[in-house]
């Protein structure tokens, strides 16, 4: 794991909050947690750096967090930020390893874009939306797959939940009786759909 965001002491405790116990591996050496301070970043030594490890470790599975601090981090340079996500995912496709890319959207419930204004999306093959739902009084966690290269999804959200000691847990989902048809909804472009009320049938 890379990170720009918490030192391994804070993902070690974070980790056991959720039931995630990284220490032991991180001791026989089948996990290596590897924080850099983005206020230090020179991002060609950054990248170089990057490369070393991936041949020496020569891991399986990398989780970079986030790209979000790789954005602010670098400035309003969006051509460099892209370069450098453009080396990292042909390096991780190189060796191949399954890549997870974190990045925060600043839009807390809705999103104007799904990757930010980097508009890296197409770099990568697959894309899980996790966002907050505003129903009643509670915000509550929401799971999406919006996207698997080659490969035919349904785009269905779901609820899901971090419980303490368990991780993260995607809720059953419960199947509507029947789905309406767009047209009993507007609203639909701004992503904030109503249903039409429901009107009596006109007698003549």
């Amino acid at each position: 794991m890379l990170s720009l965001d918490e030192t391994p002491a804070q993902i070690m405790r974070n980790g056991r909050t959720i039931g995630i116990d990284l220490e032991p591996d991180i001791a026989r050496g089948v996990v290596r947690v590897q924080y850099d301070s983005p206020q230090e970043i020179e991002i060609d030594r950054h990248f170089a750096q990057i490369e070393r490890v991936v041949e020496e470790f020569k891991p399986k599975r990398v989780v970079i967090d986030s790209l979000s601090t790789y954005g602010s981090t670098l400035g309003s340079s969006k051509r460099i930020f892209r370069d450098f996500f453009h080396a990292l995912v042909a390096l991780m496709k190189e060796h191949q390893i399954a890549a997870v890319y974190n990045h925060e959207n600043p839009e807390i419930l809705g999103m104007s874009s799904m990757a930010g204004e980097y508009a890296m999306s197409s770099l990568v093959d697959n894309i899980l939306l996790l966002n907050w739902v505003e129903l009643s009084d509670e915000f509550r966690l929401a799971i999406t797959v919006a996207k698997m290269r080659a490969n035919a999804t349904k785009r269905v959200t779901r609820e899901c939940e971090v419980v303490d000691g368990e991780g993260m847990r995607v809720l059953p989902r419960q199947i509507p009786p029947a789905a309406l048809p767009f047209s009993a909804y507007y609203g639909l472009v701004s992503r904030s759909p109503e249903r039409h009320a429901s009107r009596a049938p006109v007698q003549e």
